[in-house]
């Protein structure tokens, strides 16, 4: 089910529009969106060092880099923005968890960005780079396509408080899309566990512990991504910097929220695969006992069926009943009443 990379090629990208390849060693592409309360500006950066000019503007500039496969530009980026050389190893590196680092004049968060493709039912994984400074956002993305289109939208509507508020409220917007994107994985999962509860007691075939144990494998990546970020939210809450205003506290109260509610829903999924695998394994168990029971039943009765044949097919010459004309269904009669009688045994025990 889950599967943090397609093919070396190719990637799949989420996008509004439907899915789209990227190749692989394609630069990044690096946009700008500069607003004021009055006015937007909105265009594509061929030139790093272009971005240095609106660092010192008094507006508000979000830095939006998709794709890492390009080092060169990444670094120019770095040193026009004044960015630690620490930093961009950071960036450069895709395995990180979730983590917040106070610069001083900059704040650096990392977190990874969730995503499902219901068709393939593989979960998506995409890390995602938020540097904070005192009138500038930078984003930078391990691949090309993201969820912030709405809050791209918002900025050139004039919608809300975004344009009106400073760039520690844009890094919790974009921060906020990201948390809500964990919700519609933890959707998807908790849909495909209420699956598996309803077949859990009705599979013939045992093919089922293998599903149990991949969605428990992608739960469990889910909870690796979540609970470090809970950290990063609340040490960004309570963080001493001169970045986080105090207006913005009473948002980044509900996105810390958000996440623990995250936090309880993933905890709750995790117990519930686990009572499931307990069922279908008691439901396993139950199934083989009464196959068992049963051959254990005709193994009793055919017991002394057995006996009685293996004795008169015995090669004498003097035996009883042998040379009877009776002898035969007398045979066969007091093999009828120890069948019926065995049986009837079993019934008053209730072993059948």
């Amino acid at each position: 089910m889950t599967g943090q990379t397609e093919e070396p090629s190719t990637h799949w990208v989420a996008r509004a529009g439907g899915a789209v390849e990227t190749p692989v060693g394609a630069p990044p592409r690096i946009t700008l969106i500069d607003y004021t309360p009055d006015q937007v500006i909105e265009r594509e950066i061929t030139d790093p060092q272009q971005c240095e000019t609106f660092r010192k503007a008094k507006s508000i500039t979000w830095v939006n880099v998709d794709g890492l496969q390009n080092h060169p530009v990444l670094e120019k980026l770095s040193q026009s923005m004044g960015f630690h050389s620490l930093t961009l190893e950071d960036i450069l590196n895709t395995d990180l968890r979730p983590k917040i680092e106070d610069y001083g004049d900059y704040i650096y968060i990392v977190a990874k960005m969730l995503d499902v493709d219901r068709e393939t039912e593989r979960i998506r994984v995409d890390q995602l780079s938020l540097l904070l400074g005192p009138n500038y956002v930078v984003s930078i993305q391990e691949e090309a396509g993201d969820p912030f289109e709405p809050v791209r939208n918002r900025i050139r509507n004039g919608a809300g408080r975004l344009r009106r508020s400073g760039a520690d409220y844009l890094a919790h917007a974009l921060l906020d899309v990201v948390v809500d994107q964990y919700f519609s994985v933890i959707d998807w999962i908790s849909e495909r566990i209420e699956a598996l509860d309803e077949r859990v007691t009705e599979d013939e075939r045992g093919d089922l512990m293998q599903q149990l144990y991949t969605l428990k494998r992608a739960v469990i990546f889910l909870r690796k991504s979540i609970f470090p970020l809970r950290d990063v939210v609340s040490t960004l809450r309570n963080i001493d910097s001169d970045l986080i205003l105090e207006t913005t506290q009473p948002y980044l109260r509900d996105l810390h929220d958000h996440v623990v509610q995250l936090s309880d829903r993933i905890e709750t999924g995790r117990d519930l695969l686990s009572g499931l695998q307990d069922v279908y394994l008691s439901t396993l168990s139950n199934r083989t006992n009464t196959v068992m029971k049963i051959v254990a039943v005709f193994s009793s009765v055919f017991l002394p069926l057995t006996f009685i044949t293996g004795v008169f097919g015995m090669n004498f010459e003097f035996m009883p009943l042998i040379h009877r004309p009776w002898g035969f269904a007398m045979s066969v009669i007091t093999m009828l009443v120890i069948v019926f009688g065995m049986l009837a045994y079993f019934r008053y025990k209730r072993w059948i």
